[in-house]
């Protein structure tokens, strides 16, 4: 059971929620516009979880050498011994191929951004750009959106407009998330060696660029309204409050506290604007 337990943990469940609750939110987007049965959503997101839960494994096992010398990861199934690296690498790879084949019947597409969420994840990110530019997640945010596209092509068998945008969304928010984290333990990534931006530059740098792409993920989510109804722009106002609170807080006081408090905000926030969308479309 303990065995079950940390094949469970080296998935990082609450990112896969997340990321298939996004996914699964554009899907039934999609299905207000092209019908379909619930077995459709039932593969999706059947493919999605052992996608993105596949790709987290394999990026544990990539970030196993960081991991082992950061308090805040040491701890996790490969760094601690639970789980022996190359069986890690094997379930990994299994279950993102499982996922990528399930979508792969719905349709291609949705097979290919699949795909391309595990190589901008696994390998621009983690196993390139990481270790070597502060711009890393810059370069890996695209990952995060790959879920609404799989979940979206595999329904419409194409990309239109709707999920390009929702997956931008996702895009914008993803700097804020991680910069906040590595904020708050930037003294465990230098320790590591990761060239997270909090390592190579001062907080206070750090903490403006959150702000702003805090402030520029508030702006773009207005840009959805017209697509949706009065749930969403509710909603995103009130959230995108919070937000902009918060970041012209950080712009004035540059603290870490105040950067952790936008930090533990940010998972809720995507959890609502996606769930607003949801709402608009079916009540």
């Amino acid at each position: 059971m303990a065995k079950i337990k940390d094949y469970i943990e080296v998935t990082k469940p609450r990112s896969v929620l997340l990321l298939v609750f996004t996914a699964l939110a554009a899907a039934l987007v999609a299905v207000k516009i092209y019908p379909t049965g619930p077995h459709v959503l039932i593969i999706i997101a059947l493919a999605l979880i052992l996608g993105t839960g596949g790709t987290n494994a394999l990026t544990c096992y990539i970030d196993r050498d960081i991991d082992a010398q950061m308090s805040r990861t040491k701890h996790r199934p490969i760094p601690s011994g639970r789980i022996e690296p190359k069986k890690a690498l094997i379930y990994s790879l299994i279950l993102i191929f499982i996922g990528t084949v399930l979508v792969y019947f719905l349709h291609p597409l949705a097979a290919l951004f699949m795909l391309l969420g595990v190589a901008d994840s696994a390998l621009v990110y983690n196993a390139i750009t990481k270790r070597k530019s502060p711009l890393n997640i810059i370069l890996g945010a695209p990952a995060g959106g790959m879920p609404v596209l799989v979940a979206w092509s595999a329904i419409a068998g194409k990309v239109e407009f709707v999920p390009v945008m929702m997956a931008i969304l996702i895009i914008f928010w993803t700097p804020i998330h991680i910069w906040s984290l590595a904020l708050y333990f930037s003294d465990d990534y230098e320790k590591a060696r990761v060239p997270m931006l909090p390592v190579v530059t001062s907080p206070e740098t750090t903490i403006r660029w959150i702000a702003f792409f805090a402030l520029a993920l508030v702006a773009f989510s207005l840009f959805l309204i017209s697509n949706f109804g009065k749930i969403y722009l509710i909603v995103s106002i009130a959230i995108g409050i919070v937000i902009a609170t918060l970041s012209v807080r950080l712009l004035f006081k540059p603290t870490k506290n105040i950067s952790w408090q936008l930090f533990k905000f940010s998972s809720p926030y995507l959890f609502l604007i996606f769930l607003a969308m949801i709402l608009d479309c079916w009540i």
